[in-house]
Formats: C-alpha cells, sequence, structure tokens
C-alpha cells in the first residue's frame, strides 16, 4: 500500500460547501476506484486575528486550499482517482508519501464525515539549501519530532515524508505535515505552545521550537495552512 496526498488549490466554489459536495459526490467514485482511508482538509477557517505564521505565505506560490489524502495498492493505479480531482480542482499536484505517526489522534476520535474537533494545521515544508536531503530528513526526525511533541499542544501529529512526485509543475515539497490543534491555538500562541499562564513555559517552548525549526528549515521554507479535517473512512487511526 502507498499513501498518496494531493494538495489542491482554489476553483472558485465557496470553501463552505466543498465538504459536503466532496463527501456526496466525489467519495462514493474514489471509493469504487478502491481508494483506502480517504481524508479530506479544507482551509475554510476564517483567519482574522490568526497568529502570524497561519496568516503569511513564505513561498513563491500561493498556499494550497487544502488536501485529499488516500491508500492505494500502488501510486501505479491511481490515473481513474487523479482525474478525479483535476475535474474537481482548479490545481492539483500529487505526491507519494511515507507516514510516520507521531501522535495518533486518542484524544478528540473522528467521526466519519464530520469535521474533526479542532483544527488540522498543514505545513508544506521545503528543503533547506545548505542540506543534503539524508542531514535535513535526519534532523527533522531525530531531531525536531521530539520538540515537536514537547513544545506544542498538538493532539494529532502526522510526518509525511515526500517520496516522489505524482504531477506535472507539482512543488518541490519534501515534507508534508498534519497536526490537531484547539481552535483557540489558531489566535493565541500561549495556547498553541501549551503554556497558558505560564509566561516563562511560553518562552522556552516558543525558543525551542524556533530554534529546533532553524536547523533544517529555510526563514522561506515552509507554509501553513489551517484547515478543518474530515475522516471519510472507517478505520480507526492505531492507537499508542
Amino acid at each position: 500500500m502507498e499513501k498518496l496526498i494531493y494538495a489542491f488549490w482554489d476553483n472558485g466554489a465557496p470553501p463552505d460547501t466543498l465538504p459536503r459536495r466532496f463527501i456526496e459526490d466525489v467519495r462514493p467514485k474514489l471509493v469504487e476506484m478502491g481508494v483506502e482511508r480517504l481524508q479530506l482538509n479544507v482551509a475554510d477557517l476564517d483567519l482574522t486575528g490568526a497568529v502570524e505564521h497561519m496568516q503569511l505565505a513564505t513561498g513563491a506560490q500561493a498556499k494550497p486550499a487544502g488536501i485529499v489524502s488516500f491508500w492505494l495498492t500502488s501510486a501505479h493505479r491511481r490515473a481513474p482517482a487523479e482525474q478525479l480531482l483535476k475535474q474537481g480542482f482548479g490545481r492539483i499536484a500529487g505526491y507519494v508519501v511515507a507516514e510516520s505517526t507521531i501522535l495518533p489522534n486518542v484524544d478528540h476520535p473522528p467521526r466519519i464525515g464530520e469535521r474533526t474537533w479542532g483544527f488540522s494545521q498543514v505545513s508544506f515544508l521545503q528543503g533547506a539549501a545548505r542540506l543534503s536531503y539524508d542531514e535535513w530528513r535526519r534532523i527533522w526526525f531525530e531531531r525536531h519530532t521530539q520538540v515537536g511533541i514537547e513544545t506544542q499542544a498538538n493532539f494529532r501529529y502526522i510526518q509525511n515524508v515526500v517520496v516522489m512526485p505524482l504531477t506535472a509543475g507539482a512543488p518541490a515539497w519534501r515534507g508534508i505535515v498534519e497536526e490537531g490543534f484547539p481552535v483557540a491555538a489558531m489566535r493565541d500562541l500561549r495556547v498553541f505552545y501549551d503554556a497558558v499562564g505560564d509566561e516563562a513555559k511560553f518562552q522556552r517552548n516558543l525558543g525551542l521550537m524556533m530554534e529546533s525549526c532553524g536547523r533544517f528549515l529555510d526563514p522561506d521554507g515552509v507554509d501553513v495552512v489551517a484547515t478543518s479535517e474530515y475522516m471519510l473512512h472507517s478505520d480507526a487511526e492505531p492507537k499508542l
């Protein structure tokens, strides 16, 4: 089995109508095509007053409007599903990824076809120009992962390493990260860094995260999208 992620960009339709349309019209067709563990993330949240990193577009291109992910027996068999996604979105960029489940969502289990509690922060990571791929991945996995667990209020943490792009012109991302946070973390960094009412802890966690990110990411090497997450399959995530 291989995991595929397709980033998509705005197709002009109101984002608040996309989940229901996708669930009712697209999901059944994808299931018939053999996809498993189907998931939809849509950037349909009001970012008024959101923390800075969720509003900035640091890359050269506009941020995606969401992602669709699923598993297939082989990416070689992706053509029908990919064509269906092309018909529904203005632009897509597909990737085969290797998924690493750092924190499964055991605190706020999703319900099939319903919006998951909180919000899902999806981060698209580029490689730091000064690092080889192997060194970049080693720092991310062996040094940064634990920092991401210990300094944030995330209740879900999925690292997707890009194995190869699937579509022409796909941005050269090396990793795609999915993290679940409380909604309040969108507008309050002290919630985001799990330090409400503790200024010393907030400064410490913020400093540790910035230092860790600086080891393997350039200042313009990551774009962050705040999304609503919909799990559209019956398989429960692995439990710790």
